[in-house]
């Protein structure tokens, strides 16, 4: 159950960088164990010829699919055999991940450093500087401004960063331990 989480969760994260076609060839390659021609994604995606190079050739510059080129036997013709580069693919994510934490520990600093005002009518949230500009009115409806407490949201930040990092930090250990 866990592993088709995950695969979920990597083809919603190449369909963000790649388009939803990349979801559908990554889907192909993570079912070859040897690797998969270009025509033969074709055949199963029901993607154009061109898609499916597209998309490959954006996987490869992601760092999540590579290549082997070998001879035709027939003809001599070069064939590339396409496939997930797992080890490569793990270091992306954790990367992404790493994004995310120092995303995450921006806002929580923005949180922590700034004291909020909010609107009760129509939600609109400002820092006491905007909110002092404003005589303490909401710039939208004229309404009285109310003092936020923001430690249910700064709380959240730090769950969200504490769980992000522990889950890296598996990861790392499960990439770093000898097979």
């Amino acid at each position: 159950m866990k592993k088709e989480a995950n695969l979920k969760d990597l083809i919603k994260f190449i369909n963000e960088y790649v388009g939803n076609s990349g979801g559908a060839v990554f889907e192909v390659l993570a079912q070859s164990d040897k690797g998969i021609l270009d025509v033969d994604i074709m055949k199963k995606t029901g993607l154009d010829e061109q898609e499916v190079r597209r998309v490959l050739y954006e996987l490869q510059a992601l760092g999540i699919a590579s290549y082997r080129r070998d001879r035709s036997p027939e003809d001599g013709r070069f064939l590339y055999y396409w496939f997930i580069d797992s080890g490569r693919l793990n270091q992306i994510l954790i990367q992404r991940k790493k994004a995310v934490v120092n995303k995450l520990k921006e806002r929580l600093e923005y949180e922590s450093k700034n004291t909020f005002f909010t609107c009760p009518r129509d939600g609109t949230r400002l820092t006491f500087d905007e909110a002092l500009e404003n005589d303490f009115k909401c710039p939208k409806c004229e309404g009285e401004l109310v003092a936020e407490d923001n430690s249910g949201v700064k709380e959240f930040l730090r769950s969200m960063i504490a769980k992000l990092e522990e889950e890296i930090a598996n990861e790392e250990r499960k990439i770093a331990a000898p097979s």
